[in-house]
């Protein structure tokens, strides 16, 4: 097998013994493998007949060696420190290379064992060394991050060059996120069928909550001579990784949970709801700029409903959807003593000053600066623009066809697909209704439990004339044009 060039190489030093720490080593190897590091291996390199000392001290020297990781188990940390063994005259080997080396970043202690008291075993002679520990799997992700990293010379904190401004002003992402590497420690927990799993997703609600305040425009920021819209442009663009990284946890937490608990997810978005409008209460103010300071999380939450709404169809989780949109969400407000009821289609709001204000300002004369957004920001691998804007879509049908006494007491009742004023002629997802098979997994996210029941709920849009949304610059199918009764359940 060919190299390339720029295919970083490093040399393993480890025990055999116990075996599952060779096992672990050979694994390690096999993933960095994987990640594009070139792994010398005495199992891999070593032939019958050749010397293993002679072999360790071509390693160690060897310039093309990159790094020396050295594997620090309870056997090998004993012979290193007593001499014994081969471990014990491949130390001394490394040893004399460790002292000589002017270069401080080559030999690499990995931990692989704690003693009973959790202290690290580490041999003597590179005990003063930074190590990598991969003996816990709640932070297993995060080291072997690390280490890739320090392979590769990609640091995860790289220090800013003297005298320029730092780099997360220029960077459209930021370069702190709260909620960076829990979804790993999500994912090794529901892998492993950890009981804690829980825990570790409600702390994700948590810290993705706490990290909105990271993007807030503040109070400095509006007193600068910037235009409230360019603030937000600013605002929206940085918040996209948290938008990324919600992704990365909704797809794992569904793919892996063997129950997913749609209760505290719930809970979760009452919370995102809090945020906005509680916020917005406290924030509004006489002038334009503070009463659309928070248009930053109206765009936000609007874009994330629709990830959101795209992944549960992509992993048919019709069941989980369809709860979301029929349940109502409460808002508590300590200083009013009242609880406001909202749909879900409270996280489809006017961003006034994107579509309005900006579009004003610069005469841009665009049907949705939005939408425009949205469009520019769908680079995520399978989730294009087409499929969220007909999730956009089917939001709309689902909240024209509620019942009427559903939408009593509602803050906020209407969804208003923005994304189709990129013409959308067709809806793929419904045009499945016509296998009564697909219908009958895809009923609970319209409600029913029948197609007459759907095929009712049609009509009445129709007769009411609910279907409210004009056809002139958002341009996408009539609702019994998408959902045909005569079309609906034909086919077994």
């Amino acid at each position: 097998m060919s190299i390339k060039l720029d295919t970083p190489k490093v040399f393993i030093s480890y025990s055999w013994s116990p075996f599952i720490n060779k096992q672990k080593t050979l694994e390690l190897a096999e993933r960095l493998q994987n990640d594009g590091v070139h792994v010398v291996l005495d199992v891999w390199d070593l032939a019958e007949g050749h010397d293993k000392y002679h072999f360790m001290e071509q390693m160690v020297n060897d310039p093309d060696i990159k790094r020396v990781l050295i594997i620090c188990n309870e056997d090998y940390t004993k012979k290193a420190n007593s001499k014994k063994g081969g471990v014990g005259v491949e130390s001394i080997i490394v040893s004399d290379e460790v002292y000589s080396q002017v270069e401080q970043t080559k030999f690499i202690p990995i931990i692989f064992e704690r003693d009973e008291l959790g202290k690290e075993y580490v041999p003597t002679f590179i005990k003063s060394r930074m190590y990598i520990d991969l003996c816990d799997d709640d932070t297993f992700e995060n080291e072997y991050e690390r280490l890739l990293r320090n392979i590769y010379d990609k640091p995860t904190n790289k220090r800013p060059p003297i005298g320029s401004s730092p780099a997360y002003i220029h960077e459209l992402e930021p370069t702190f996120l709260r909620t960076a590497h829990k979804v790993k420690a999500i994912e090794n927990a529901l892998k492993n069928e950890k009981k804690n799993s829980q825990a570790f997703i409600d702390d994700y609600y948590k810290t993705f909550l706490k990290a909105l305040d990271d993007f807030r425009i503040t109070n400095e920021e509006l007193k600068s001579d910037d235009f409230i819209d360019e603030l937000v442009l600013v605002k929206v663009e940085s918040i996209k990784a948290l938008r990324n990284d919600f992704v990365d946890f909704l797809e794992v937490t569904l793919l892996y949970s063997t129950e997913f608990d749609e209760d505290k997810f719930h809970t979760f978005l009452e919370s995102l709801l809090a945020y906005l409008t509680l916020s917005e209460n406290v924030t509004l103010s006489n002038n334009t700029k503070g009463y659309l300071r928070m248009d930053v999380f109206k765009f936000f939450f609007y874009e994330l409903f629709l990830y959101l709404t795209q992944i549960l169809i992509e992993k048919e989780k019709f069941s989980i959807l369809g709860n979301l949109l029929k349940n109502s969400l409460l808002v508590f407000d300590e200083q009013r003593i009242d609880t406001s009821t909202y749909s879900f289609t409270a996280f489809c709001q006017h961003v006034d000053s994107l579509n309005e204000h900006r579009n004003k300002r610069l005469n841009t004369r665009r049907i949705s600066i939005v939408a425009d957004m949205i469009k520019q920001r769908a680079d995520l691998p399978d989730f294009s623009f087409n499929r969220l804007a007909q999730a956009d879509v089917l939001l709309y049908y689902c909240a024209i066809m509620r019942p009427t006494e559903d939408l009593k007491g509602l803050v906020w009742d209407r969804w208003w697909p923005y994304l189709t004023a990129y013409h959308q002629y067709r809806i793929p997802i419904l045009g499945r209704l016509k296998s009564k098979r697909f219908f009958e997994k895809f009923k609970p996210v319209f409600g029913v439990d029948s197609i007459q029941e759907l095929n009712e709920k049609v009509a009445d849009v129709v007769s009411s004339k609910s279907d409210f949304v004009s056809r002139f610059e958002y341009d996408f199918p009539k609702i019994q044009r998408a959902i045909n009764p005569e079309e609906v359940g034909v086919i077994n």
